[in-house]
This record gives C-alpha cells, structure tokens and sequence, in this order.
C-alpha cells in the first residue's frame, strides 16, 4: 500500500468514525448500527467493515480517539505551567474536569467511556499506559527526588491508582450523585499526591 493509498484509508476511517460519534452522541452508543452509519455517508455496510470489521470496533475506535484527544489537550494545558508541581496538578485537575463534563453535557459519550473502563478494552489500558508515560515526563523534572520517585515508572503508576476514583467514568459519576464537596476532595487528593513526591511547593488553590 502506498503513503497515499494509506492517507486515503485513514481519512475514510476517520469519516466513519466522526458518523459514528455523532450517532453515539444524539442517540447513544446501543441505538447506533453500522446500517446508519453507512447511510449517512453514502456508502455500503460491507465497505464500513472494510475499514471497521466489527461493530465493536467502531466502539472501540470512537472511545480512543475520544480519550487520546482528551489527553492531548489536558497535556497541552499543563505544559503551559513551568513548575513540575503545577504540570502535575493541572493534568489531573484538566483530566477529572472533562470526565465530568462529558457526564453533564455528552451523557452518551460518558456511557461509552464508562463500558470501556468496566469491559477493560484495550484502548483504555494504552490510555492509562499513555497517561503514566506523561507522569513519568513531569517526574524527571522534580529536584531532589524522595526515593520513591527514582523509579519514575512505579510512582507514576501510584500517581494514577491514587487518582483513579476522580478519573475513572464511573467512580466519578458515583461522586458525582454523592459527593457535593468533589471540588475539594479533588484538591485534598492532588494536594496529598504530591506531598507524597516529596513535591513542596505545590499548588494551593489549584
């Protein structure tokens, strides 16, 4: 296959993917079929699976490409701060931020979300894994470590196990029913996070 021929392909995989989120969106992820999928962009179902071969796939594919934007921009916004301190926080803030506003305005876009956290699909694990890589990244800038955080890898792995309960769709949507002090508890959990990297000079009112 040649550059262009491979372009061409992605650019059809991202057209069925944009149809497929807009469906997902205004009428939910279980509603949506391949059969409309392909009609509203005028071609067959089979030439969809060519590009997408399961419906699961198509699923799969909206959710990643979700996530990884989500990241994406969290990252850009925290590469704005100078401080590894304030990187760190303002990821994490950015990242729980978007969760809950999927959960308030993209209701079906946050169901997605959370089938792909509860059925553990790959493209959830390379999230995490891709979110712990850019962890690491801001620990390599922390002056004189404690000596947990020589092993970069393992601490940004504690890093997201600590923060899971304000990243993962679900756990958040289950804060969200009950918890009317999440914006505090949020800090708190950040605060507590980078005392444990030996981080001094975090962010007070992040």
């Amino acid at each position: 296959m040649t550059e262009v021929e491979k372009a061409e392909e992605g650019e059809t995989r991202d057209l069925i993917l944009d149809q497929a989120e807009a469906l997902i969106r205004h009428i939910g992820r279980k509603k949506t079929n391949v059969a409309d999928i392909a009609e509203k962009l005028g071609m067959s179902r089979a030439n969809v699976y060519r590009f997408l071969p399961t419906r699961a796939a198509i699923d799969r594919g909206v959710y990643a490409r979700h996530a990884d934007q989500s990241l994406s921009a969290a990252l850009a916004r925290s590469e704005t701060c100078s401080l590894p301190s304030e990187r760190l926080a303002t990821l994490l803030e950015d990242l729980h931020k978007r969760v809950r506003d999927d959960a308030a305005h993209a209701p079906n876009v946050h169901a997605l979300c959370v089938a792909a956290y509860l059925e553990d699909w790959p493209e959830t694990r390379r999230y995490v894994k891709r979110l712990s890589d850019a962890i690491v990244h801001i620990l390599r800038d922390v002056q004189n470590p404690p000596e947990m955080v020589l092993d970069r890898h393992s601490a940004a792995r504690a890093v997201v196990e600590a923060m899971m309960s304000f990243l993962h769709p679900a756990l958040v949507e289950q804060r969200l029913q009950g918890d009317q002090e999440i914006e505090n508890a949020l800090r708190s959990q950040i605060g507590f996070v980078l005392c444990a990297l030996g981080i001094k000079d975090y962010p007070r009112s992040i």
